[in-house]
């Protein structure tokens, strides 16, 4: 397997970790929640930006496997 598809790979993992958490919080998740509950914490210079959980939650939404009202993200009833 080369680079690519090991990313390939490990985006999709990630993708149906944050699918699975956003199924077991029917009320929805804002990002820092996500971020927090798979330790997919990132920062810039000492400041917290979540912006790898963020990134996929704007992939997941392009996909229409999930859903956003307001700052929060809920899993799309037919998302696999």
């Amino acid at each position: 397997m080369n680079a690519r598809e090991k990313a390939q790979q490990g985006l999709d993992l990630i993708k149906e970790a944050i699918l699975e958490c956003l199924k077991a919080h029917p009320e929805g998740l804002k990002n820092s929640d996500v971020a927090d509950f798979l330790a997919l914490r990132s920062d810039y210079l000492g400041g917290q930006k979540d912006y790898l959980s963020w990134s996929v939650l704007g992939l997941l939404l392009n996909e229409k496997r999930i859903y956003r009202r307001g700052r929060h993200y809920f899993a799309n009833s037919k998302s696999s």
